[in-house]
């Protein structure tokens, strides 16, 4: 049996080699092929946020943030989101987003990294 994309308007075979399952389709195959839901996935993050950004919101917040809201680097940027609510919060770069999930979104022991990073404990070696 063939089917059409409705993104790309291409016939191809209705199998999981073609198209994604989706149980809440009458044919249980989604209606975009594999090739444009990758695409579209990829290009807005839209599997990872489906339930607190909307496509337009997400796509308006990666028009207008060319820069890391952390340390400013122009590295490929990545949606930020709360762990506890799961709301995006921005865009960051990888290790900006990577150092605070480390953190844990804990903002206390953030305060106390940077205290350490301002008031290092010298150690002096011991002679024995």
């Amino acid at each position: 049996m063939q089917f059409t994309c409705t993104k790309c308007k291409q016939t191809k075979p209705l199998t999981l080699e073609f198209f994604p399952p989706h149980n809440k389709k009458k044919n249980g195959f989604d209606s975009w092929c594999r090739k444009c839901r990758a695409t579209y996935r990829s290009s807005i993050c839209r599997g990872r946020f489906r339930s607190s950004i909307s496509d337009n919101d997400l796509i308006i917040l990666k028009q207008n943030t060319k820069h890391c809201m952390i340390c400013g680097s122009q590295e490929k940027l990545v949606v930020d989101h709360n762990h506890n609510t799961n709301k995006v919060r921005g865009l960051l770069c990888n290790h900006c987003n990577r150092r605070l999930g480390h953190f844990r979104d804990n903002t206390e022991t953030l305060l106390k990294a940077i205290d350490y990073l301002n008031n290092p404990i010298s150690l002096k070696p011991t002679l024995s």
